[in-house]
């Protein structure tokens, strides 16, 4: 069965993360994950404006920053026991390699536009609960 994402470009570069004989199984579940909110036919404006928060939205708690913390959880020797076996100097480039791709990944200017598109979503959401709420005080059948 052919899903939404077949010939896309983000089922190009999903089948080139995941081609190869030695990828890790998590990037398979990365590739699966990505593909099952790509194809999603349930989103709605308010859970794509979910989505996208949780994946790009928020520094402090979306999926990039959760990429570079473990871009940095892997590059250091005190956290990746696999590193001990390097020379000192390559441990400690590749850790300061790791901290700055986590400090990159972390830039709140990164998720300006889809902190802005998530915003524009739920200002239909935000409306309408206005509305309601205006509608329900002037309302003469609601209890007092």
């Amino acid at each position: 069965m052919a899903g939404r994402l077949d010939g896309t470009e983000l089922d190009g570069l999903l089948d080139d993360l995941t081609t190869g004989s030695n990828i890790h199984p998590g990037i398979h579940h990365f590739a699966a994950f990505v593909r099952a909110i790509a194809e999603d036919q349930t989103l709605d404006v308010s859970g794509t404006q979910l989505v996208l928060a949780q994946l790009c939205g928020n520094a402090d708690t979306d999926a990039v920053t959760i990429i570079g913390a473990l871009t940095a959880w892997l590059t250091d020797p005190a956290t990746n026991p696999a590193l001990h076996q390097l020379p000192e100097e390559a441990r400690k480039t590749i850790q300061h390699q790791g901290e700055l791709a986590a400090f990159e990944l972390a830039d709140p200017d990164a998720r300006i536009p889809a902190a802005t598109a998530s915003d524009v979503l739920a200002q239909p959401r935000e409306e309408l609960s206005k509305k309601v709420a205006d509608a329900n005080k002037r309302s003469q059948n609601r209890p007092r």
